[in-house]
Order: structure tokens, then sequence, then C-alpha cells
């Protein structure tokens, strides 16, 4: 699973408990200057299967053209503070609330073991 992080400068401890879920890959983009993520007319990386945004380091416009972005798409998105118990229980409540039938459950090397009863 790629996803996209936007806002926090250091996500270094962010990095090791979502890869430690099972992110393969992390985007990240600060969102703090125009250059980086406040312009809108950059848009998500394609190969994203979700946002997680980290609210208190992100301003509201932004924040209002990502999450309007990322729903166009049908991609599933976190909102957390930037603290990592939040971000790991907003992570793991938005991906407990997926289709059995989404891209991001089927790539779960898990995905046998969560739909078994059902197979």
């Amino acid at each position: 699973m790629s996803i996209l992080i936007l806002g926090g400068d250091n996500i270094d401890p962010i990095r090791k408990a979502l890869m430690s879920l099972g992110v393969d890959n992390i985007v990240h983009w600060t969102a703090r200057s125009q250059k980086r993520g406040r312009q809108k007319s950059r848009p998500l990386p394609s190969k994203v299967s979700m946002v997680v945004m980290l609210t208190n380091f992100l301003n509201h416009n932004a924040m209002k053209y990502y999450k309007a972005e990322a729903k166009r798409r049908g991609l599933p998105i976190v909102y957390a503070e930037r603290h990592i118990e939040c971000i790991k229980s907003e992570f793991i409540k938005t991906v407990n609330n997926l289709d059995k039938d989404s891209e991001i459950c089927k790539q779960c090397q898990n995905y046998i073991q969560c739909y078994q009863k059902e197979l």
C-alpha cells in the first residue's frame, strides 16, 4: 500500500509506525510552502491508495482542496494529529472500515486471514 502524508516536517517516527502496519511506500508533502502542497494545481500522486492528513500542520484551504481531490478519486482519508498513537488508531479505524473488495484490502498480505470465514 502506498500513502501520501500531508503536513508535518519530520515524519520518521510516523513512517516507522505506518510501515509496521503494512504500508510499503510513503510519499510526504509538508504542505507548508506554496511549492510543497498548498498549490491547488498540484495533483495527488497517481499510485497513492490512501491520504493521511496531519490536521495540526495543514491550513484549511490545503485540507479542503486535498480532501476534495481524494474523494474525487475514491481514496480513503485519515485525519489525525501528529501523535503516533493517534495516527495508528485512526489509520487502523479507516482500514477496518474498508470494503473487502477495495484495492487496499486485496493488496494486503493478511487479506485471506481477514475474510477467511466468508470465502
